[in-house]
């Protein structure tokens, strides 16, 4: 199957007809089986007076017949004082329609919450009938009886294998200048959307004080006015060997919260007593990150 129009073309075109919508775009969408992704959520916007996710489930539930389902949510960010009509959407891509299970409502909530389908769509409709189009599929939600203030707003989310400029090395020169008892960082750096350090403890953090070398990767903000949201990545931590590049390397996944200086690292990279030859060579240490997969996000 092919698209009558081009994607941005689409994409502009339900912006301008659905002021009172957001629509939240998927590439590589079997990227999300393959590594093992549970859900993808939107990043907070604005409708009908409130603040917003999305939440989709790729793989959201199996019926009792084996029919595999997309789960989709609607999640407030604050509490909801009034009874709104919204509908959940899958779009279509061969034609101006949408699978949707009607107009439903939220209503009052003064707690964080959500409302959707475990059962949203098969995963055979959405593969025979449109609905995903060169590993792309497009969901979204609209809002009813409420006045449009502005165009409707769109993002994408997708999932990038060794994306561009995936592996970074921080050279610690005169290391032992370092003071062992505080936490050193490497200079900014971007992959993806985010920006991003190496943090170091030379003589451990945590329960490893005075046992181990900690090394972690701190998220920061976002590059080029991208949507705040949590990143996915799956990475290797690295010290480098510098003599036979018999590297010690240890591999993390998972969630980086929107907020910065989120972390993921190990506390017990390695043992305070291997930090030396081959790692530590003339008072130059190297220590490095390489992304195998990580999640990009923007507005579009």
């Amino acid at each position: 199957m092919s698209r009558p129009i081009s994607l941005e073309e689409m994409v502009r075109l339900f912006k301008v007809r659905h002021a009172t919508a957001h629509m939240f775009k998927i590439d590589h969408f079997s990227l999300l089986r393959k590594h093992g992704i549970e859900k993808v959520e939107s990043s907070v916007f604005d409708l009908a007076g409130h603040k917003w996710k999305l939440s989709v489930h790729p793989n959201g539930h199996t019926n009792a017949k084996g029919t595999h389902y997309v789960s989709l949510y609607l999640m407030n960010q604050a509490p909801v004082y009034d009874t709104l009509t919204y509908e959940l959407l899958a779009v279509s891509q061969l034609e101006p329609k949408w699978h949707t299970h009607g107009r439903d409502e939220y209503e009052t909530n003064e707690e964080l919450g959500s409302e959707g389908f475990r059962e949203f769509i098969s995963l055979v409709d959405l593969k025979k009938n449109g609905f995903l189009i060169g590993d792309c599929c497009m969901f979204g939600v609209k809002f009813h009886g409420i006045e449009p203030a502005k165009p409707g707003t769109a993002e994408s989310f997708s999932l990038i294998e060794k994306p561009l400029n995936h592996r970074v090395t921080w050279m610690m020169t005169m290391f032992s200048s370092f003071n062992p008892g505080n936490v050193h960082q490497s200079n900014e750096f971007v992959v993806g959307t985010r920006k991003w350090r190496i943090k170091v403890h030379p003589r451990g953090s945590m329960g490893e004080k005075d046992k181990s070398f900690s090394v972690y990767l701190s998220a920061l903000g976002f590059v080029n006015n991208a949507p705040k949201t949590k990143t996915y990545a799956r990475f290797k931590l690295r010290v480098l060997d510098q003599v036979s590049r018999n590297h010690v390397e240890k591999t993390i996944s998972g969630w980086l919260g929107a907020e910065p200086d989120d972390r993921h690292g190990f506390a017990d990279f390695m043992p305070l007593g291997e930090l030396d030859d081959p790692y530590l060579v003339k008072d130059k240490l190297y220590v490095g990150v390489d992304f195998d997969v990580i999640s990009v996000s923007n507005y579009c």
